[in-house]
């Protein structure tokens, strides 16, 4: 199993001006929010790590980012590989994304995640346990805990029965959230991105998945009712985030408590 990252947003909501500023690449405690999930990804047993990204000017620069980022959680990153890959069309948005990253991607399974949301446990690790050869398992929310979440913002769900039957933002009847973390049958899924891709210029993973259930494929949910989580779609949501997850709290990203004393910074201090 491969893990992939969509991270070729363009972070409008941020307002920002410089073309280099990646959201995902915010501070939380003494690393960052995507290192939180290339971590979570790493102690769920994913080798290879695949992300997504746009804009990128110096590749090995990025990368040696996200290495020393992760070392600061602890990780030794020489047991696996970080594969990045460049979106030039971001305006295609995330479903032409996906569909980079699967054709990319070699083995049987994905584990795909946006690069955005971050929980309280690591969801991807029970994603993994629960999976029993879906086409598409989704990690939802049931909705018991409402707060702080933005239902106008959130991609809604109906499901009945383990299986998902409709997924959208502006669906009458939901029960459930898209809390952004999938394992995909990844040829499969590769396919229904293929078709779509030759139809259509922007695209997004919702629609992949709204074709996969009209193909007759399988698309599941496992719901995590108790898991803290947040979509930083915004500052305000990015100052909640830190305010959640701050180093006294008795929440953190993935379950990873700080790091006293990190791989990384054992390293540097043995050379």
């Amino acid at each position: 199993m491969e893990g992939l990252i969509l991270a070729a947003g363009c972070s409008s909501r941020f307002n920002s001006t410089d073309n280099a500023f990646k959201k995902y690449l915010l501070k939380v405690n003494n690393s960052n929010i995507l290192s939180y999930i290339i971590t979570g990804m790493i102690k769920t047993g994913i080798s290879k790590i695949n992300i997504i990204a746009s804009k990128i000017s110096n590749k090995s620069k990025y990368k040696q980012i996200l290495l020393n980022s992760i070392g600061e959680l602890g990780i030794d990153f020489k047991n696996f590989k970080l594969n990045i890959i460049e979106n030039r069309t971001p305006k295609r948005e995330n479903g032409y994304s996906l569909f980079l990253g699967l054709n990319a991607i070699s083995s049987e399974y994905t584990l795909l995640s946006m690069a955005d949301h971050i929980f309280s446990e690591n969801i991807f690790s029970q994603l993994v346990m629960n999976y029993h050869r879906y086409d598409i398992l989704l990690a939802t929310d049931p909705i018991h805990l409402k707060d702080p979440y933005k239902l106008e913002d959130a991609t809604k769900i109906y499901g009945f029965n383990s299986f998902i039957t409709n997924i959208g933002k502006e669906i009458p009847k939901y029960n459930r959230l898209d809390m952004g973390a999938f394992l995909l049958r990844t040829k499969a899924i590769r396919n229904i991105c293929q078709e779509i891709k030759l139809n259509t210029y922007k695209f997004g993973v919702t629609n992949v998945i709204l074709l996969a259930i009209e193909s007759g494929l399988n698309v599941s949910y496992f719901d995590f009712p108790n898991v803290f989580w947040l979509d930083v779609d915004n500052p305000s949501i990015y100052h909640q985030l830190k305010e959640c997850f701050r180093e006294s709290s008795n929440l953190h990203p993935f379950g990873l408590f700080p790091q006293k004393h990190t791989f990384y910074k054992d390293k540097k201090e043995k050379t």
